[in-house]
């Protein structure tokens, strides 16, 4: 009984019924389309894409092997950038003539040595105070920028008057140097 009911359910709306069917089959060929030829072309063309945004922006596509071997080299150029420890002094003379050469007058430098654990590296807390034209320090600072030896800017302090030109800045810094032996 019910399947006549849905026979002539079918014979009263017969074009709708095939225009479902038609629906229905335009439906999975679509599905099927999508899911074996447009996903896999899709994840391929965003790879190519990758990759090439990767290359635009300097970088390169390279397999773990070259990121290593990379890596390698960059930390072995770096370990030579450190200078041993007896050039702590001429480090020091270094930031003296560069404070001079941008005509600023320099304060008391005090400096503190900590080793650096598991390495074999001593790492100087270096605090100075240097006075001038606004100029002058941001040249001075721009050139310890610079400087070929390992070292980091921690904490800098500007004080200033309205009525004085000059400037006086309060720099702390942290140097690296080899520990020899």
């Amino acid at each position: 009984m019910k399947t006549n009911a849905y026979l002539q359910f079918i014979k009263a709306r017969r074009i709708i019924f095939i225009f479902v069917l038609i629906l229905i089959m335009i439906n999975i060929g679509l599905y099927i389309y999508s899911s074996t030829y447009l996903e896999p072309h899709l994840a391929d063309l965003q790879k190519k894409w990758s990759d090439k945004r990767l290359l635009a922006a300097g970088g390169s596509v390279a397999d773990a092997a070259a990121v290593y071997r990379q890596g390698t080299s960059d930390l072995a150029a770096w370990r030579e950038r450190i200078y041993p420890k007896k050039d702590f002094a001429k480090y020091i003379g270094e930031l003296f003539e560069t404070a001079t050469n941008n005509t600023l007058k320099v304060g008391a430098i005090t400096y503190k040595p900590e080793p650096v654990k598991d390495e074999k590296l001593i790492a100087y807390s270096i605090g100075f105070n240097v006075s001038g034209k606004y100029a002058a320090i941001k040249s001075f600072i721009a050139d310890i920028e610079r400087f070929r030896e390992i070292a980091v800017i921690n904490n800098i302090s500007l004080n200033g008057s309205a009525t004085e030109e000059s400037v006086d800045l309060k720099l702390q810094l942290t140097a690296y140097f080899r520990l020899e032996g």
